[in-house]
């Protein structure tokens, strides 16, 4: 790694506190279908290792808790996005002083999503969903996210 960072992941996760609100669009199925939402959600610190992301949008809302294991580069979430009941391991990679990206599986998928900072108060977010076991893609999200 190029970039110099005091801690692997909590930097990163740190810049993420505040206040968000994503503009998404989904291609779904086979047939690729378009589905567009904004999404108002906060980021909360609530301990060294931990965190709190609170959502809502015209469609749902929740509360999704994350643990940091720095030393396993993973976190832990008290719940999954879509199914909301179980929690799920994710395994971090982190490229650069801007970037991470998350893999996850729940519910017959595996998940590749990447996070990018430019600058502080802008993200650019794309998640890619397969069916489980296979390269199948099932999901594809951007997303446009901006701190208000």
């Amino acid at each position: 790694m190029s970039f110099t960072i005091t801690n692997l992941y909590s930097d990163w996760f740190d810049r993420c506190v505040g206040s968000w609100e994503s503009h998404r669009r989904y291609l779904m199925g086979p047939k690729k279908t378009i589905d567009n939402l904004v999404t108002k959600f906060d980021i909360e610190k609530r301990a060294s290792d931990e965190w709190a992301i609170l959502w809502k949008s015209d469609r749902n809302e929740g509360e999704m808790g994350i643990i940091l294991d720095e030393d396993k580069q993973v976190i832990t979430r008290s719940r999954n996005y879509f199914e909301g009941s179980e929690g799920t391991v994710t395994k971090l990679e982190r490229v650069d002083q801007d970037t991470v990206v998350f893999y996850s599986s729940y519910g017959g998928a595996d998940y590749r999503e990447e996070i990018r900072f430019l600058g502080n108060n802008i993200r650019l977010r794309q998640t890619v969903g397969y069916k489980t076991g296979t390269d199948k893609v099932i999901v594809v999200g951007q997303y446009f996210e901006e701190k208000v």
